[in-house]
């Protein structure tokens, strides 16, 4: 069983029931742009977290679930993609992890089967809620998509300001690859990384593929104008080797934020 896994299993196990503890009630909806706009809508699943509440980032780190969308009930729809802002550190007695508070907004874009005709989006949505207990939660939201509908300036305010800090995909070689080491016995390795340190990073995130994990980068300090990070990395237990793994490495700055793959390869051994 793979860490991540193992940490999911740990969330719902160990998780309290809501019932026992005063756990406040988290407003969902969807909310969209308007119509339809270069093939697809421009919408958002919209979740009120409460003060002092938390939910997690697309890689949770060392512990909680990443949110999971099930939209199996919706109709006319062909593709659907949830956009992940970037998170920021949450560090407490169950290790690092990356977390959303307050106010959060996924952008979704959704492209109809039929475009011209109504989109019905039926989202449900499964993902962890913390704060000193950590409860599972789920929410509901459904919203009628026309391909004439009027604009709604302020949801369209709303979900831009969201889509401004989902990361683009973006490589300009500022991230290398410095070492690689994977044990196939144990499946477990990691990865050093640097970044150019020219002053716009403000922190680094990565995720893995499915049946991988990457854990959340540390820092390994500075040195001739670079930062440098390791990650640790797991496999599933028959992992042969890393060959051909891609890792996403999200460049959290300032104002925006990049999405760097990097395939990994052994010879960097």
């Amino acid at each position: 069983m793979s860490v991540l896994l193992r940490i999911a299993c740990l969330f719902f196990l160990l998780a309290a029931p809501a019932s026992a503890f005063d756990v406040p009630a988290v407003e969902a909806r969807l909310v969209a742009a308007g119509g339809l706009e270069d093939g697809a809508y421009r919408t958002a699943l919209e979740l009120d977290l409460p003060k002092g509440w938390h939910t997690y980032w697309r890689n949770p780190g060392d512990a909680g679930i990443p949110p999971i969308f099930d939209v199996a009930k919706s109709t006319n729809l062909r593709d659907f993609n949830v956009g992940y802002p970037v998170p920021v550190r949450h560090t407490d007695a169950t290790g690092t992890s990356m977390i959303y508070e307050g106010r959060l907004l996924l952008p979704i874009r959704a492209m109809p089967e039929r475009p011209n005709k109504p989109v019905t989006l039926a989202v449900h949505v499964l993902y962890g809620l913390c704060a000193e207990i950590c409860v599972p939660a789920e929410a509901d939201a459904t919203i009628r998509l026309d391909p004439d509908g009027a604009a709604d300036p302020e949801s369209s305010a709303a979900i831009a300001a969201s889509e401004a800090r989902v990361p683009i995909r973006s490589d300009d070689g500022r991230l290398v690859v410095d070492r690689l080491a994977f044990d196939t016995k144990t499946a477990r390795g990691s990865v050093e990384v640097s970044v150019a340190d020219d002053g716009r990073l403000v922190d680094l995130f990565v995720t893995a593929p499915a049946k991988w994990y990457a854990a959340p980068p540390e820092s390994l300090g500075a040195e001739d104008g670079r930062r440098h990070f390791t990650v640790a990395l797991e496999g599933p237990s028959k992992a042969t080797g890393v060959d051909g793994i891609e890792l996403s490495f999200v460049l959290a700055e300032k104002d925006r934020a990049y999405e760097i793959i990097r395939r990994l390869d052994a010879a960097t051994e």
